[in-house]
């Protein structure tokens, strides 16, 4: 049985200073129970100043028992407890605690080109004759600190008492060990959750990572690629599992809207094999699938329990509502009615242009330019270039693009809910065999839309929490995930 070797990661063509973009993972090699690769990637850093974080990438593999063929799932292929390593002395590599993958980083200040390097992962048992998947996804450190929810004045805003900003600092937690009424956090409505919430919950205090764009279409490729065809068949877009079977021909659309297409590029098979459907974008429409123009980039709306699906599988979790508004606020005293970039400035204008395109650049750079409101997806970070600081880039404090417009930021809270038993804990890499996500407690959750999206300005100022989540396919409803060290 001949062994498949895949490399899956979000590459971007954008971006300067604190920016990271263009990631580029070389074919995996194999030895044992060690997988090899290269890595590069533009405009990485690392400040001790400021923001004083560092953009990484996380790096997961999957594996497939290769006989017999087609037949059995891949799974997430855990990391032994050492033996992983990078050549030169540009960055370094942090296992995570749950060995689900690992960080590679900037291991000393600076900022610029990573040039390639080799990375060195060793898995927690012998590969022998597995496929193997690699994949890789462009993160940013939030690191550990005191921040700002709410702004005073934007609609059902957090804040103290009085409904002013309320610092989350270690002293309030502290006072709160018992558990943070909604009283303490939700303003002076006490929008917050129907029970406390304990010092478990991910108030967004300690340091975590938080993906640098939202979930695109290329990414969501590489996740259906992965799965059975009875997987494969629950994320039919609208819950109707005879819309687009995996068996449906080559080039049949199997989500596409708002710019992206993401279509059938080998159909599957119902019969003895169960053989699952291979997927592809064509944004462009031409048959000729994952040219640069397709749409590879383009953030995808996706229902609720899509997007939850594809947290488990990348070792990831939900954001919460704390977190959300730290990532773009960092420490700075809260602006009223700010969005995701510090200021009340807003511009979605983008001239004429699809923005599928990596080469397509916009040309009057202005405030606060997003894509909230535009009835149109557009290539994810494409505001932000080598002319842009952190307003014109729509850039959050930490460096995170897309939080306002874009797709939704779906978090974890709401009001009148009860979403005290949700953890810092990241998903495993491993979804039901159904396709649902085998995380419980995520599934027994309200989730917030925050940020808007391209359908609608909606929630879009950074502290205003106008809607839960339908958690339909339709309103620019996405997200992207964090994870906790």
């Amino acid at each position: 049985m001949k062994k498949i070797i895949l490399a899956f990661f979000l590459t971007a063509s954008f971006l300067s200073s604190i920016k990271a973009n263009n990631l580029v993972m070389g074919t995996p090699t194999i030895s044992g129970s060690t997988v090899s690769f290269t890595i590069k990637w533009d405009n990485s850093w690392n400040v001790t100043s400021g923001p004083s974080n560092w953009d990484a990438v996380w790096i997961f593999l999957k594996r497939q028992t290769c006989d017999p063929a087609n037949q059995n799932p891949w799974t997430h292929a855990m990391l032994a407890g050492s033996g992983h390593s990078v050549t030169g002395s540009q960055l370094q590599v942090d296992l995570a605690s749950d060995n689900e993958g690992v960080f590679v980083r900037r291991s000393a200040p600076g900022i610029g080109n990573i040039t390639t390097a080799t990375v060195t992962v060793t898995l927690a048992t012998a590969i022998g004759a597995d496929n193997i998947g690699l994949y890789g996804i462009e993160m940013v450190n939030i690191p550990q600190g005191s921040f700002y929810v709410g702004d005073g004045v934007s609609k059902y805003t957090f804040g103290d008492s009085g409904n002013n900003p309320l610092q989350i600092t270690s002293s309030v937690l502290a006072a709160n060990s018992g558990g943070m009424p909604s009283s303490v956090y939700g303003g002076n409505q006490n929008l917050g959750s129907s029970v406390p919430l304990p010092n478990t919950y991910p108030f967004g205090y300690n340091s975590f990572y938080c993906m640098k764009y939202e979930i695109t279409a290329a990414l969501y490729v590489s996740f259906l690629n992965t799965l059975t065809y009875n997987q494969q068949l629950h994320m039919q877009q609208d819950k109707n599992w005879n819309q687009t079977p995996p068996t449906s021909p080559a080039g049949t659309t199997f989500m596409g809207n708002w710019g992206y297409n993401i279509v059938i590029d080998s159909p599957g098979v119902t019969k003895t094999q169960m053989k699952p459907a291979v997927y592809a974008c064509d944004a462009n429409g031409n048959g000729v699938f994952n040219e640069d123009c397709d749409g590879l980039a383009l953030p995808v709306a996706l229902r609720e329990e899509h997007w939850l699906s594809f947290m488990e599988w990348a070792a990831l979790r939900p954001m919460t509502e704390f977190e959300y508004e730290k990532t773009c606020r960092g420490p700075i005293t809260p602006v009223p009615y700010e969005y995701s970039w510090g200021t009340t400035d807003w511009s979605n204008d983008y001239n004429t242009l699809n923005w599928h395109c990596s080469t397509e650049v916009p040309q009057n750079f202005r405030l606060g330019l997003n894509n909230m409101s535009t009835g149109t997806s557009r290539r994810a970070g494409c505001e932000a270039t080598p002319n842009t600081d952190r307003v014109h880039a729509g850039a959050t404090y930490f460096g995170v693009l897309n939080m306002t417009g874009s797709t939704t930021e779906r978090c974890v809270g709401g009001w009148g809910y009860d979403y005290s038993t949700y953890t810092t804990a990241n998903g495993d890499g491993n979804i039901n065999s159904d396709g649902s996500c085998a995380e419980t407690v995520w599934n027994n959750i309200q989730f917030q839309n925050r940020g808007g999206s391209w359908a609608t300005d909606l929630g879009g100022r950074l502290s205003e929490r106008i809607y839960s989540d339908d958690a339909s396919y339709e309103n620019g409803n996405g997200g992207r995930g964090v994870r906790s060290n």
